[in-house]
């Protein structure tokens, strides 16, 4: 393994190489570097030398690299090789990885490659599941336990057929029509008389998914159980794939980075590079709908218009309040998201949500109201105006609990992702609730403000 600083060395190293014509040492380099590294150097190199150092790899270094990227750089980097060459290499990918790969061609390509590919029953299956299921990242099984199967038998047979595998995570069952009947850890099959079968030894209490769980389901109850491994199966309880924990790796990657980008308005495909059209696409219309929110803001400080040309100090104290509301409801939602996201809390948990929520926003908005009193009193010298901004800061601290809670629980109860729109609404209300309360206490009180 290399740091970033290194892998960017030896990409300049690799593409002096390939510019002088030695080919041979610039693949012995990346030979000898991880995968992930290795992958890394070649997605930045120029599409002539992608195609170039792809053709010249042994087809299993080949996939290997390629494994280490997402679909779309994948497709992009092999977009030179011809369909024999992409053909042999897809046979040496994970079925899954392949699988994604193909997703991202023509349905014409598609066939092309699997009437190609010599592996192409494993990797045919996985194509009808949508990419983001547990179909969809399976892994077609291989050769099976069978329940009448006796110890010493079942030893033997992971000689012969389980040499060369390196993810032997979990010993699963079947019965003679497919259907997964049990497991059977290493421990007990080692620790097991030669002559006792499977059937007597093995855990018949095994979690399963269906292939249309969604991916982020899988991966979660993957880190709930602390399994390395999870088996799919149908309606029947025929065994259709396995889903290991390396699987689902990226998937908490995506989804996390899915999440955190929607909190924020920003496209899932952002990327710090991303050419200017799509960034200014991805970020630009959530940008105009704030704007709308600001503008309605704006028109609730002007509805008070009169009383801030009377007290000039309201118009330097009054984001406060706002501001304070709007980082209170986004604790507040970001919080309830996450347990949305993570099966923490359900929709019928919505009112011992709100009442935890509601306790904690107006606990801290009594703390920070007096704070903030104090604070204003102590500035300005009038003690009127240090009730006013404190009641105004409770008041909004406990609407921001109250849509912090009620903004995504309700939009996640229409079917809308949660993370996509929350905060627009939230800071949203919390802005104007925050400038009215100010403003409109201020007004009232306004003979003892002048």
């Amino acid at each position: 393994m290399v740091d970033p600083i290194e892998v960017q060395d030896i990409l300049s190293q690799v593409g002096s190489l390939l510019d002088s014509g030695e080919t041979a040492e610039a693949i012995r380099i990346l030979q000898e570097l991880h995968p992930a590294d290795s992958s890394e150097i070649l997605y930045e190199l120029s599409p002539e030398y992608q195609s170039l150092v792809l053709r010249q790899m042994e087809d299993e270094q080949a996939a290997d690299m390629l494994e280490e990227m997402d679909e779309e750089e994948m497709a992009e980097v092999v977009q030179s090789l011809s369909v024999g060459e992409l053909a042999d290499i897809l046979d040496e990918m994970e079925p899954d990885m392949a699988a994604d790969l193909l997703g991202e061609f023509s349905d014409e390509q598609t066939a092309a490659l699997l009437e190609e590919m010599e592996e192409s029953d494993d990797v045919a299956p996985l194509l009808a599941y949508p990419e983001d299921t547990a179909g969809g990242i399976m892994n077609t099984p291989r050769h099976m336990l069978r329940r009448q199967m006796s110890a010493a038998q079942a030893m033997s047979f992971l000689r012969e057929h389980y040499a060369d595998e390196h993810d032997l995570y979990y010993l699963y069952v079947l019965d003679r029509h497919r259907r997964l009947v049990g497991i059977v850890s290493l421990r007990a099959l080692v620790l097991a008389l030669p002559e006792q079968t499977l059937d007597q030894i093995m855990d018949r209490d095994v979690l399963t998914v269906k292939p249309d769980t969604d991916q982020e389901e899988v991966a979660r109850l993957l880190a709930r159980y602390n399994l390395l491994a999870l088996p799919v199966v149908d309606e029947e309880d025929h065994l259709l794939g396995l889903v290991s924990v390396d699987d689902v790796v990226d998937v908490l990657e995506e989804e996390a980075t899915e999440d955190i980008y929607r909190l924020a308005q920003v496209g899932e495909d952002s990327e710090i590079f991303s050419p200017l059209s799509r960034s200014i696409r991805n970020r630009l219309p959530w940008l105009t709908i704030n704007m709308g929110t600001a503008f309605l803001s704006s028109s609730v400080v002007a509805l008070f218009e009169g009383t801030i040309a009377q007290v000039a100090i309201l118009a330097a104290l009054m984001p406060i309040v706002a501001a304070q509301g709007g980082n209170a409801g986004n604790q507040s939602m970001t919080i309830v998201v996450r347990s949305l996201a993570l099966g923490e809390i359900e929709l019928s948990d919505a009112w011992r949500v709100l009442r935890h929520e509601l306790g904690i926003g107006i606990l801290q908005g009594l703390f920070l109201g007096l704070l903030v009193g104090v604070v204003a009193y102590l500035w300005i010298g009038n003690p009127i105006l240090g009730v006013v901004i404190g009641a105004a800061m409770v008041g909004n601290l406990t609407i921001a609990a109250l849509m912090g809670v009620l903004v995504p629980i309700t939009l996640s109860r229409l079917g809308v992702d949660p993370a996509l729109a929350s905060s627009v609404f939230v800071t949203a209300t919390t802005d104007v609730v925050g400038f009215a309360l100010f403003l409109g206490l201020a007004t009232y009180f306004l003979a003892w403000l002048v």
